[in-house]
């Protein structure tokens, strides 16, 4: 823990610093609550109102702009000791993380003594968001400059990638048209009941697990038992209905698969987190606990799904609650340059159009969703609409919203039985379309 007299001590070493070399406030970050001590708070807010003016920072136009206030920072004698403190200043950046260090020390107390003096269960976890959001404050010069972002887009015209740049989904098509799910976006996957959705990201899953991408995957509403045994089904072509009693239903081929994809499970970084109501702040801690174990690797979480986030705070309309959590997540993305897929339900508007394929306006609360999300994909099933469909088993991935790259749809099949997504063989459909085909001669 950071000594209060070290702590007043890297503030003299600020102030002093600037004094001796005024250059060093126009690369300063700091603010005055960035100060403990009362005087230092004062003195740096001069420093300001000066450096705003384009005035120079000494002791004689800081007495002047202070004026009555000089007093309370122990006048021009203290300003003096400040600069003759000072023995070089080589050292102001080092000083600068001190103080940030020590301004999240005090606001974490001042959280916690405020949740002791008056506790309760919803205080527990506006607590726990609070000291997480301090934790995850980053100084302002940790931000890359213009000219290394420069440097960054140059250097990266000739990084090999490859087709996919991004996380793959192992929907090819679906890959063509985006790259894979890049860096730093929020991906909404959103369908009516019934559509696959969780099928489709458990799918992502698997193929960016495969890919050695690290997945933290939140099931919000399905126990962690359950969704690895939809894998393994996906893994071991195992029809999922056997789950319900293997002893009875499973024969040798199949309980040799499942014991094949264990050993595929085993080795992919695939977490499931399954406790319930879970807050932005909690997978916040989750993400940035897998990135520091796996720093070198790409990452990707996926969250089933949207309803089931637990709000924290208080909201006066639903619309502003779920734009709180997208944005929150999108934050969250940016944040740790990471994709993070959202599952979404669809409002029953849908079921009363004649064409049933989703819309944007479709989606509930909209708006918010819209506006945070970087891709959309609607899922759509013809076949479950429509028995007599040409389109058995077929799965309609419509990008409504695609920030920085097309919209369209593709299309993959389902294979409902071991909950797969798969890549249509065009062939085949084209044969099976020709077989289907009615003879115009006839």
């Amino acid at each position: 823990m950071i000594e209060e007299h070290a702590t007043i001590e890297a503030e003299q070493a600020v102030l002093g610093s600037i004094l001796y070399d005024n250059q060093l406030m126009d690369m300063c970050w700091l603010t005055a609550n960035h100060f403990s001590k009362a005087a230092h708070k004062v003195i740096f807010s001069g420093f300001e109102a000066l450096n705003l003016k384009e005035l120079p920072i000494d002791p004689v136009t800081l007495a002047k702009e202070l004026g009555d206030k000089l007093q309370q920072t122990g006048g021009i004698g203290y300003l003096a000791e400040l600069v003759n403190g000072i023995a070089t200043t080589a050292n102001f950046e080092f000083y600068e993380r001190i103080l940030n260090d020590a301004r999240k020390l005090r606001e974490a107390r001042t959280k916690v003594n405020q949740f002791v003096n008056a506790p309760s269960t919803e205080g527990i976890e506006e607590l726990a968001k609070s000291l997480d959001e301090i934790v995850d404050t980053r100084p302002i010069d940790d931000e890359m400059t213009d000219r290394e972002s420069m440097m960054n887009i140059y250097d990266s015209l000739f990084e090999k990638r490859g087709d996919i740049s991004g996380v793959p989904t192992g929907i090819t098509d679906l890959d063509r048209m985006t790259s894979g799910l890049q860096d730093d976006d929020l991906i909404i996957v959103a369908g009516r009941p019934s559509m696959g959705k969780t099928a489709f990201a458990l799918n992502i899953a698997k193929s960016s697990a495969a890919d050695d991408v690290v997945v933290d995957l939140f099931s919000l509403e399905m126990p962690k038992t359950k969704i690895q045994q939809r894998l393994l089904s996906a893994i071991g072509n195992i029809d999922a209905g056997k789950w319900r009693n293997p002893e009875r239903f499973m024969n040798a081929g199949d309980v040799e698969s499942v014991i094949k994809g264990m050993g595929i499970y085993e080795q992919w970084s695939l977490a499931i987190h399954d406790r319930p109501s879970q807050t932005i702040a909690s997978m916040r801690a989750t993400i940035r606990k897998s990135i520091k174990k796996h720093p070198d690797k790409k990452h990707l979480a996926i969250i089933d799904y949207l309803s089931f986030i637990k709000i924290t705070g208080k909201y006066e309309r639903r619309d502003l609650a779920i734009g709180a959590v997208t944005g929150g997540l999108k934050q969250l993305a940016r944040r740790y340059h990471l994709p993070i897929i959202l599952l979404a339900q669809l409002s029953r508007g849908v079921e009363s159009r004649q064409d049933k394929r989703p819309m944007l306006s479709d989606l509930r609360e909209s708006g918010n969703i819209e506006q945070d999300a970087d891709l959309i994909l609607f899922l759509y099933r013809d076949d479950y609409y429509n028995r007599e469909s040409d389109k058995q088993n077929i799965v309609e991935i419509i990008m409504g919203k695609q920030r920085n790259g097309p919209v369209g749809t593709v299309e993959a099949a389902f294979i409902k039985e071991y909950a797969k997504f798969v890549n249509i063989d065009r062939k085949a459909v084209a044969a099976h379309a020709q077989q289907a085909r009615p003879n115009v001669d006839d």
